[in-house]
């Protein structure tokens, strides 16, 4: 069972582990602890699995629009679901929050994710050319309107209903 609740300091070795397993640039643990210090404004969750975090999601609200920041799955649970559904619950406590649009940015050669966002509907709208300091990767910045559209409504609630039974995924 896959269950998502708000991120603490508690969970910051087992979220840094993770980040640095997966980025080429890693958030640091004084960077999440800042996020988290700073929570008006900002939503970080985690996935847990058997006890331990298998995935994190960190999303700022900018009045009615959201930006997800962050985005990280252990790479033992790719392909479970864990960041699915984290975006499900992303997207419907930032439209419970009265946001309008999301954001993003991608790395371009990040073809998983890139399918998950297009899953979700968020549309490729311009490239951060040489972003990624790492290895001067461009970044595709992606957007997400009207998540409150019926359309938008019915295409969670569909990607909702192939989840494999567990944990929740409630959708408006």
């Amino acid at each position: 069972m896959t269950s998502i609740e708000p991120m603490t300091v508690e969970h910051l070795d087992e979220v840094v582990q993770i980040e640095r397993a997966i980025s080429g640039i890693p958030w640091s643990r004084r960077l999440f602890e800042e996020e988290l210090a700073h929570a008006h404004g900002r939503r970080y969750r985690v996935a847990i699995q058997d006890g331990e975090v298998v995935g994190y999601l960190g999303m700022l609200y900018i009045v009615d629009e959201a930006h997800i920041a962050t985005v990280g799955v252990e790479p033992g649970h790719w392909g479970n679901q864990i960041a699915t559904r984290l975006l499900l619950d992303a997207l419907e406590a930032a439209m419970v929050a009265g946001v309008k649009d999301c954001t993003l940015e991608v790395r371009a050669r990040n073809e998983r994710a890139k399918r998950l966002y297009l899953r979700f509907g968020f549309a490729p709208v311009a490239l951060r050319r040489g972003y990624y300091h790492d290895n001067g990767e461009d970044a595709i910045i992606m957007w997400l309107y009207d998540l409150d559209a019926p359309a938008e409504l019915a295409r969670r609630r569909a990607i909702a209903e192939t989840l494999d039974g567990q944990g929740s995924a409630h959708v408006g």
